[in-house]
């Protein structure tokens, strides 16, 4: 059996492996992606591309797919509560169709409802792209053995019962919650394993707003006498395709799941549907002991799992592989030091157990609507009074749920070693509002400029300096000291004030992810030190 080589293996090929293949394509660097099934998606398992997400897609040069993805432009995306649909309406957070979205000031994107279906093969579309990256769907990965300066796997093509040998310098588990990358790496997982047990059920069902008499609505949570228990969500308008999701006991028997009978208490009038898909799954709060083992690394799904209340699953994910990303391209290129890679763990590992923090937080807000609940669907003055009571509380942890930009965008590498530190003090953490600050480690900054671009659209191939206003330092002494290393390094001269007031120095080194690695009003003494320290080649004491 002849063996084959490539410099990166990615194992799964769902929206994280996806991402990674094309954070190194992008970079021009050959990977193969191997996935045991054939690509279809039949239930999505995600379906909002949050703000971060479709920044790196305005990078990839997808986000307008994205954006246009059939989901239909003039959908309202509201947020609403109800005791079933078609009955009582406890709140709703109104949100506008993408037709009328406009950026907000923090980011040159916005949010956006894309299922999986419609969004893996947008990320497929443009891994094919890329001359130097293979991806073999029907492929099964059985084993691999760890070799001196890689890793070699035994790889089973399902179309033709063949055995493949490969050789990677890098191995990438992409492969999902029951990882079998991350169970032969000895990695465990640590923190909540279950939450809940928890069904997909999907119908379609044509017109079932219009014969309730519901205002247009993407996402319904359902609260009865009994609580918070479930909520429906539409998943395709055009093929009138709804997911009604729910928790049930751990003795629950899934075979015979009575669908009607939960349909019954979502809906408030009998509604013929067809019924599509179930599934059964765990809800975790969970997060791997270490990212990596040797050449080893896992992400996504396999890294981190995060209950799906917030939309931060498979977000977490796509951000995992961008960090991994572009370090492997800086080792696999010859510029990234022998320390770098160990630096994926140190900052990705914090920012996924920061998620399946607050996502856990957000599960189990729900279990506060317990108390005085009799009435909240009674037709009657006394249901009246349940229901203007407690509306406002649930419409508040909603609202909560669904407002997480400083989830999104906020989140900051703290204290990592490939990030100078500037003696700033730490700014609070808040999961729903955002910060935007240049402090080293956060994310830099979007600020709109004179030419129509946003400051990220500076960000991507390589590191850039920032020198902001008429008066900041030429930085040729750091380019110098960057070329000197083999490290991609491009000056930018930004005149616009807006830009240096919210990154408050003369001076700002942004890393090839977007993420701020110094700042200052001044160069330091020694610039070849910086940049080491940066590269991963020196280790921060």
């Amino acid at each position: 059996m002849n063996t084959a080589t490539t410099p990166v293996l990615i194992v799964g090929g769902g929206p994280v492996g996806l991402a990674l293949a094309i954070e190194l394509g992008w970079r021009g660097v050959a990977c193969t992606l191997i996935e045991q099934g054939d690509g279809r998606i039949t239930m999505p398992k995600m379906n909002e591309v949050n703000t971060r997400t479709m920044e790196f897609c305005r990078r990839w040069g997808i986000a307008d797919e994205v954006r246009n993805c059939p989901f239909p432009q003039d959908y309202a995306m509201d947020v609403v509560a109800v005791t079933r649909l078609g009955a009582h309406e406890l709140g709703r957070v109104e949100r506008p169709a993408r037709r009328h979205q406009r950026p907000g000031v923090h980011s040159p994107e916005n949010l956006q409802v894309c299922p999986q279906h419609w969004f893996d093969p947008i990320l497929a579309a443009r891994v094919r792209s890329f001359a130097k990256v293979r991806l073999l769907y029907g492929h099964k990965l059985n084993a691999y053995e760890v070799l001196n300066g890689g890793i070699r796997a035994d790889i089973t093509d399902a179309a033709t019962g063949a055995h493949l040998s490969l050789d990677a310098r890098y191995l990438v588990g992409c492969d999902g919650a029951g990882s079998s990358v991350r169970h032969a790496a000895g990695i465990r997982m640590v923190g909540r394993d279950t939450l809940s047990n928890s069904m997909h059920l999907f119908f379609r069902a044509p017109g079932l707003l219009d014969a309730m008499g519901v205002k247009t609505g993407t996402f319904f949570t359902l609260v009865d006498d009994q609580g918070l228990w479930g909520n429906l969500r539409i998943i395709d308008p055009a093929q009138d395709l709804w997911r009604l999701l729910f928790d049930v006991q751990e003795d629950f028997d899934t075979r015979n799941v009575d669908r009607e009978a939960w349909l019954r208490r979502a809906i408030a009038r009998p509604v013929s549907v067809e019924w599509t898909h179930t599934s059964h799954w765990t809800r975790r709060g969970v997060v791997a002991d270490r990212l990596s083992n040797g050449p080893v690394f896992i992400a996504g799904d396999a890294a981190h799992q995060v209950s799906p209340t917030g939309a931060l699953g498979m977000n977490t994910g796509i951000a995992d592989a961008v960090d991994l990303g572009w370090k492997l391209a800086a080792v696999i290129s010859g510029w990234g030091g022998s320390h770098l890679l160990d630096t994926y763990d140190e900052e990705r590992r914090p920012a996924g157990a920061r998620n399946v923090r607050m996502a856990t937080e957000y599960y189990e807000g729900q279990a506060q609507f317990d108390e005085g609940l009799d009435a909240i669907t009674a037709d009657s003055i006394k249901g009246e009074d349940a229901r203007r009571r407690i509306g406002p509380q649930v419409m508040a942890h909603v609202s909560r749920v669904f407002r997480t930009l400083g989830l999104q965008i906020g989140y900051r590498y703290e204290g990592s070693s490939i990030c100078v530190g500037d003696g700033s003090p730490v700014p609070s953490d808040d999961p729903g509002e955002y910060l935007p600050i240049a402090r080293p480690g956060a994310r830099a900054p979007h600020v709109a400029l004179n030419d129509g671009r946003s400051t990220l659209d500076l960000f991507g191939e390589g590191f850039v300096l920032l020198r902001l206003g008429a008066g900041a330092p030429d930085g040729q002494v750091l380019v110098e000291a960057a070329a000197a290393r083999g490290v991609p390094l491009e000056l930018a001269s930004l005149a616009e004030p807006e830009v240096l007031r919210i990154y408050e120095r003369a001076l700002v080194l942004v890393r090839p992810d977007g993420h701020v690695a110094w700042r200052g009003d001044q160069l330091p003494d020694n610039c070849l030190a910086l940049i080491d320290t940066l590269r991963g080649a020196a280790i921060k004491t």
